[in-house]
């Protein structure tokens, strides 16, 4: 039998900088990896990336396995499957778990990648855990045992009512993708040191049935939410557009903060979509988030219920989303959140509210 293999993780990264998604996918493999007594490998896809491979390192990788080629320095499908494939070859085994983003990129790849090895792929996971499975076969006595260490792939089912646990220790990898801002990303520590090896890609023509012409990026959409520090959200509640003046307001007296916004809001067009939380937008984790006139419904739970600190203002007591928020403030949000942003910056000031 082969060497156990180490937990891989398939990096992202735009225009030369690391994307979060990595930082946090890498924490979760650490763990992973933890149990099962492996290291954690990262494959580095583009255009003059290799120097990224040490920040990798820094982030939690043990070994860096880097396809650094002009044909990379733009996604497309087929280039990158291309990649990610023969450096899975290039392991000499299947390695026991890949773990990719549930961003653009990883919901358009993973799914390539699982077919071309036809193995099993759990999308949006928000935990994953290493376990064992007993199957008694009743449908396919061939498959009865115990399985261990295998990948517990956990994601919210039936309109983020309840966890299922997906497992699939038949065939390994064992591939599941992450949703932003779930999985914690470790501290960098500028004295790690680990392997880093230039992996060669083969292209075939086909690969090439697909190419970029032009990059439009909408920069007025770049709004940081899984990296802000504090949140101020507005919800349906603050009855129109001119809500999300107060919504800035308050905002506006952090450091590290954003504006964000429920889904009804969003399709209301009191926000834009950028800056939509939930299960339809990000999922955040800040250290602070303020809810103004959100119900609490649970498709926007899903999406920062991971707060340190959550403080709902709401004008109906009985709101979903005073039954998980830290502090609740019963009362209209134009009154609320004035005295709420006075209070605050004495508080900021050391001064009595």
């Amino acid at each position: 039998m082969a060497e156990p293999k180490n937990v891989v993780v398939v990096a992202e990264q735009l225009q030369g900088d690391l994307q979060q998604i990595t930082q946090e996918l890498l924490g979760a493999a650490r763990g992973l990896a933890t149990k099962l007594g492996v290291g954690v490998t990262c494959f580095l896809l583009g255009d003059g990336i290799s120097q990224l491979a040490e920040k990798l390192v820094h982030y939690g990788a043990d070994e860096v396995m880097v396809a650094d080629d002009p044909s990379l320095k733009e996604y497309t499908t087929l280039t990158y499957r291309r990649g990610v494939i023969a450096m899975l070859e290039h392991l000499g085994a299947p390695p026991p778990i890949v773990l990719m983003g549930s961003t653009t990129i990883g919901r358009d790849l993973a799914p390539r990648i699982a077919a071309h090895l036809e193995t099993g792929l759990t999308a949006d996971c928000t935990e994953l855990d290493i376990g064992d499975y007993e199957h008694k076969g009743k449908a396919d006595p061939t498959k009865t045992g115990t399985f261990h260490n295998v990948l517990y792939a956990i994601r919210p089912s039936f309109g983020e009512s309840l966890k299922a646990r997906i497992l699939g220790p038949w065939k390994n990898p064992q591939m599941a993708t992450t949703r932003i801002g779930v999985m914690q990303a470790l501290p960098p520590d500028p004295s790690r040191r680990g392997n880093v090896e230039k992996v060669a890609v083969k292209f075939d023509p086909e690969d090439f049935r697909v190419s970029v012409v032009k990059t439009a990026r909408d920069v007025s959409a770049n709004v940081n939410l899984t990296g802000a520090k504090v949140i101020v959200s507005g919800g349906f509640g603050l009855g129109g557009p001119e809500g999300f003046e107060v919504v800035r307001d308050l905002a506006s007296i952090f450091k590290d903060s954003v504006v964000g916004a429920s889904r009804r809001a969003v399709d209301a067009g009191w926000a834009s979509y950028a800056h939509q939380v939930g299960q339809t937008g990000k999922t955040v984790r800040p250290d602070l988030y303020i809810a103004l006139g959100i119900s609490g419904a649970i498709q926007h739970r899903v999406g920062m219920a991971n707060a340190k600190v959550i403080i709902a203002v709401n004008k109906d007591a009985d709101a979903a989303i005073f039954k998980f928020a830290h502090y609740g403030i019963v009362g209209d949000v134009y009154q609320v959140a004035p005295a709420l942003k006075k209070a605050l910056l004495a508080a900021k000031l050391g001064k009595a509210a």
